[in-house]
């Protein structure tokens, strides 16, 4: 399956369904729009990120356990869930989207119990090694999904 590698903690308000926008300096290639890939978080633990207002604000409307959690304390260097890839625009309204660069529209996140460990790379990349658990968390969010269509 596809992963990609994003900084925490970006990472995980993907797959908690919190941020439904990863900002790129390039475009999604159309053969993953419509498709599922996983997030990884990348082992990086520098600083440098903030939430805007808005931000903050839809964080806080989640009532996520993100809210209450460390930075320190996300996981990091590891495959933690997966998402939808459903589009690719610039200017997304979306407090979550840059201005100036692509927003790949993500949907339907997924988020394993347990944290992969697993070494990331620049752009997509490959990853066979799925535990029977988080291919099973994939299979449950993709089988709601055809049962709603």
């Amino acid at each position: 399956m596809k992963a990609i590698t994003i900084k925490q903690p970006w990472a995980s308000l993907i797959v908690h369904g919190i941020k439904d926008i990863e900002n790129r300096t390039w475009a999604c290639p159309k053969k993953y729009l419509g498709g599922r890939v996983l997030i990884h978080a990348g082992a990086d633990k520098c600083g440098g990120w903030f939430l805007s207002n808005d931000q903050s604000i839809s964080l806080i409307r989640s009532k996520s356990v993100l809210c209450s959690t460390l930075f320190n304390d996300l996981p990091f260097g590891s495959i933690i869930g997966s998402v939808e890839i459903v589009d690719c625009v610039r200017n997304h309204p979306s407090v979550w989207a840059e201005k100036g660069v692509y927003n790949w529209v993500l949907a339907n996140p997924a988020l394993f119990k347990k944290p992969i460990p697993a070494k990331g790379k620049l752009s997509f990349w490959e990853y066979d090694n799925l535990s029977e658990d988080a291919r099973n968390v994939v299979d449950d969010v993709i089988k709601k999904l055809k049962s709603n269509e």
